[in-house]
């Protein structure tokens, strides 16, 4: 799912909020220990989720094999049978775009076998017919000029159904009001491309343009179903859920998970509503359809950065430079936070390597403290404060970092 919007309004704040809130950071109290280390990380997480009314249930988890740390925390409540409980650490939720990582690296997996080309056409790898519409400009048809690059990168110059509107169509309100405004409707995976085929248009010619675009993520997902033959839920499964034993991971209303679980689905609150049980909240797929908890998704991207998915080479050529807004920045598939891009006293914060979603939700490694970050606040209301959360979390890791660097 689409965010910049939401992360524009809710966390770009006030330049001299931003500066004091940095100031105060800068000349924080130092962690001498992992026990105070643990703590501060949890004060900061429940500072963020319980402060936001808009957070019901929220989970974090902290890893490093390097610090020797894996804090799991929890916050709020969930439903089971109409009766309101603690929220679990192992809690399962909704990803949002953390999924698009998901999606990248099944291409770069096809790339290195030679089933495709990250410069191959994406006509030649989609069954005939599926870009028809989307990429046409002045009465012409670029469609034969999309590269799976330009789609990986949002580069493709495809418009977005999530969040895009069109002039020239005012009675088409973008999908993601269409979720709370026809709860009962399913999205097919073409009505997905449809709607952007029937109501939006290319914002520009394939290659020229960044523009962060669910769409494309869809055809994307449609390449993969055409090439290796089976349906993009299986790929999944057999190329990531069973061998990583991410035995809770699944497509939210397409599949079912290798493990059930007693655990209920954690709240989503998107736009200040509980779209949790609504079938519309299927307007999502490869660009971010997935269920799974902290645990699974560590999983995930532990293997990821051992290269034991893709080749180093690989994931090294996912990072890139088109700027996605101050301080976040996309390539193939993956997102780069530098917190020093967004305010200069934030300058000499380590990298975070990974991908967001609408719904405050984060999967992230820096290499610099070997420490994954993965989070979950359940609200398209709370992009901001689980940002700024990360950042809190980085300040503290520094000064843990420091003191196992000098045992």
């Amino acid at each position: 799912m689409l965010f910049s919007n939401y992360f524009k309004t809710k966390f770009v704040k006030p330049v001299f909020f931003l500066f004091l809130f940095a100031l105060v950071f800068f000349f924080h109290c130092k962690i001498s220990n992992l026990s105070e280390a643990q703590s501060a990380v949890k004060d900061r997480f429940l500072d963020k989720a319980a402060d936001n009314d808009q957070v019901r249930s929220a989970t974090l988890l902290v890893h490093s094999d390097k610090l020797n740390i894996h804090w799991k925390e929890s916050h709020g409540s969930v439903l089971s049978n109409g009766q309101a409980i603690p929220t679990h650490p192992d809690q399962p939720f909704h990803t949002a775009s953390v999924g698009k990582l998901f999606t990248a690296v099944l291409i770069m997996q096809m790339v290195e076998k030679g089933s495709i080309n990250l410069s191959s056409k994406a006509i030649d790898h989609l069954p005939k017919g599926t870009l028809n519409g989307l990429y046409v400009i002045d009465g012409k048809d670029y469609q034969d000029q999309v590269l799976i690059e330009h789609l990986l990168s949002h580069t493709s110059g495809v418009a977005d159904y999530f969040e895009s509107t069109d002039k020239e169509h005012p009675e088409a309100k973008a999908v993601i009001h269409e979720i709370t405004a026809n709860p009962d409707k399913f999205w097919t995976t073409d009505d997905l491309l449809d709607f952007t085929r029937k109501f939006q248009k290319p914002i520009g010619l394939p290659g020229k343009q960044f523009l962060y675009s669910d769409t494309g993520y869809v055809i994307l997902g449609k390449i993969i179903e055409h090439t290796t033959k089976q349906s993009f839920e299986t790929v999944l499964k057999e190329r990531f859920f069973k061998p990583l034993s991410m035995n809770h991971t699944y497509m939210h209303l397409r599949s079912s998970p290798i493990q059930k679980t007693n655990l209920a689905l954690s709240p989503i609150l998107l736009e200040g509503r509980d779209v949790t049980n609504f079938r519309s909240v299927s307007a999502d797929w490869a660009g971010g359809g997935l269920i799974s908890t902290t645990e699974d998704l560590l999983k995930f991207h532990k293997a990821l950065i051992a290269n034991s998915l893709i080749s180093k080479k690989s994931l090294d050529s996912m990072s890139g430079t088109n700027k996605f807004m101050d301080g976040i920045y996309y390539g193939l598939g993956l997102m780069t936070v530098r917190f020093g891009d967004m305010l200069f006293l934030m300058k000499g914060t380590p990298d975070l390597m990974g991908h967001s979603g609408i719904l405050g939700t984060h999967l992230f490694y820096t290499p610099e403290y070997d420490t994954f970050i993965i989070a979950n606040f359940g609200s398209s209301q709370a992009v901001g404060d689980s940002f700024e959360m990360l950042f809190r979390i980085m300040s503290i890791l520094k000064d843990v970092n420091s003191v196992s660097t000098k045992k």
